[in-house]
This record gives C-alpha cells, sequence and structure tokens, in this order.
C-alpha cells in the first residue's frame, strides 16, 4: 500500500516535471548554478556511493508508459536534511534525458559523490541539472563550504552574469561573473568563495581549508 502511494506521487511529480518542462523530445538545459545556490535551493545534501540502478515502471494510464530511474546510494554523510531522512537509500530520477533524467556514467560502487536532492514524499528526487559531484573533484574550499559555511548564506543570492550588461537589484546578492566569455561556471567564484552576509549587505569572501572566511576586497 505505502509504495503504490509513493509511486503514485511520483508519477503525479513526473507529470507536473513534463508539464513545465514542455516538449518531452526538446534536450534538456541547466542554468549555471553555484555549489553554495545548489546547497541552499536542495531539501537534502549528502556524500555517499551509488551502487546500483533499477528502473520502476510509474503507474499512469494515460499515454505512453513512463519509467523512473532508481538508484540505490550509500550514505556516508549527510550535510542537511530532515532528521528522519539521515539514512538515504535509493535516489529517483526520469528515465528520459530529455526531461533532465540523471544517468550516473561512472562505475558503480565507485568513488564517492555528493549529492544534492529535492525530496518528495520522503523520497529524494534527482535530475541532471542536479548538484551531483564526485567528492574527488571538489575542492577543499567547497568541502569546507558543504560541511560549514554555505548554510549561512542561504538568505544571500547568487546571480549568474550570463550576458553583458548586468548588475545587481538587490544589496543581499553576490554578482557570478566567471562564466561570462568562457561559457565556464568552474572557476574561483565557485571552488573557492561564498556570498555570505556582511553588516546590512551579501559579498563575496574567500573560503579557506581551516575554516576561516576572508571578505573580498
Amino acid at each position: 500500500m505505502e509504495s503504490t502511494k509513493m509511486y503514485g506521487l511520483l508519477a503525479a511529480s513526473f507529470l507536473l516535471l513534463l508539464t513545465l518542462l514542455g516538449d518531452p523530445t526538446a534536450a534538456c538545459s541547466c542554468a549555471p548554478r553555484h555549489p553554495q545556490t545548489a546547497f541552499c535551493n536542495a531539501d537534502i545534501v549528502i556524500k555517499g556511493k551509488f551502487v546500483g540502478v533499477s528502473k520502476q515502471p510509474l503507474n499512469i494510464s494515460i499515454g505512453e508508459p513512463m519509467w523512473l530511474v532508481r538508484y540505490e546510494f550509500k550514505t556516508t554523510k549527510v550535510y542537511k536534511g530532515p532528521k528522519e531522512m539521515q539514512d538515504v537509500y535509493f535516489l529517483n530520477t526520469p528515465a528520459m534525458e530529455s526531461v533532465c533524467g540523471y544517468e550516473h556514467k561512472a562505475p558503480m560502487k565507485g568513488e564517492d559523490h555528493v549529492v544534492a536532492g529535492m525530496l518528495e514524499d520522503n523520497s529524494v528526487m534527482i535530475t541532471s541539472c542536479s548538484f551531483i559531484q564526485p567528492w574527488s573533484q571538489l575542492s577543499l574550499a567547497q568541502r569546507q563550504g558543504l560541511s560549514q559555511t554555505y548554510s549561512k548564506g542561504c538568505n544571500c543570492t547568487i546571480l549568474p552574469c550570463t550576458s553583458l550588461p548586468c548588475a545587481l537589484t538587490s544589496s543581499f546578492q553576490c554578482l557570478w561573473t566567471e562564466g561570462i566569455t568562457s561559457g565556464v561556471w568552474d572557476g574561483s567564484q565557485a571552488k573557492r568563495m561564498a556570498c555570505l552576509p556582511r553588516s546590512k549587505l551579501c559579498t563575496w569572501a574567500s573560503l579557506s581549508p581551516q575554516g576561516r572566511t576572508a571578505p573580498r576586497q
């Protein structure tokens, strides 16, 4: 009974996702998102290993049959999440890449990954736009951000500047500019900095491996 109810809710969520994204044959497109933004917007942020994968049918009575991909996940660390979600065993994602379904291309039972997901009736949902990164590829500053610092800046907004001109519209925003010309959003602002409150505004601060932050002058 609980399983039927869960898949019914997941089916409704999946249909809503299809509605919001429009044409299911179109490619998925993800906007730039700073690790701090991913952390703050997520319902749950965890570290662990992908250990298995299966496909689950969605109970949808109209249209073509739809599937949900379910990844088995062994959680070793919870950075953010409800108290009742300290052990996450499964991650769900749409089976269709066109609606931003996530495909884990690294080997199962390989290295640890950090995953930022959303909760749907106590199930963790991820997409190809979710923050999912190998632990080994995170900088020391990003690891510090996950465990200590990003949560302090969740009342701030990081604004990606994707084209010129761009400007802040609030004193609680930080302008993220490193990808304007290159289109690569994985430079020093993403790897070494956080947008944190200071007095009556938000400003970029450098993160140090020792856990201290230094305002950017």
